[in-house]
């Protein structure tokens, strides 16, 4: 079944970025578990901000969903860095993958559409694979990556809790 992947990464001693793979047919059964979660106000979840109480429940949702997590990890955050992370999600998904969905960061959201234009045809995916860079509130999956790579940089117990459906990757 084909895949769609949804990517943030987290700047906090060098690069990890998570590419989270929800099959197609999931995506929208996802989306609205995750959107159950908003409190009222609120447009997005964003790990960083929310209560220890709250970030548990939120994984029990996202380890619910059964999604598989890929993570790419850089010892230093340079364009070189997201780039090659950006080249091994394509890569690594060019088979499997209609879509992937990069969280919009200003600075890097050209550089972003162009490597991962780059890849999909370096990849031989260029026909059958759509790419986005979105802003986080766009799309509830987002917030999947977002909540994954925050907790295995945290470590100790929030590592735990998102090790069984985590892997790292080689880049």
């Amino acid at each position: 079944m084909p895949i769609h992947v949804f990517v943030d990464e987290n700047k906090v001693r060098g690069l990890l970025m998570a590419a989270a793979s929800c099959p197609s047919g999931d995506v929208a059964v996802a989306r609205k578990a995750l959107r159950g979660l908003l409190l009222p106000g609120q447009e997005r979840i964003h790990f960083n901000h929310e209560k220890p109480a709250r970030r548990k429940k939120i994984l029990d949702v996202i380890a619910g969903l059964h999604l598989v997590v890929d993570l790419y990890k850089t010892g230093t955050d340079t364009h070189a860095d997201r780039r090659r992370c950006l080249q091994a999600i394509v890569r690594d998904n060019a088979g499997s993958a209609e879509r992937i969905v990069v969280e919009m960061e200003e600075s890097t959201c050209e550089h972003d559409r162009r490597w991962l234009r780059e890849a999909a045809r370096h990849f031989g995916c260029h026909d059958t694979m759509r790419w986005d860079v979105l802003v986080a509130k766009s799309d509830p999956l987002l917030w999947v990556p977002d909540a994954v790579a925050w907790s295995w940089v945290r470590g100790g117990a929030w590592r735990r809790a998102v090790m069984p459906f985590c892997q790292l990757k080689e880049l």
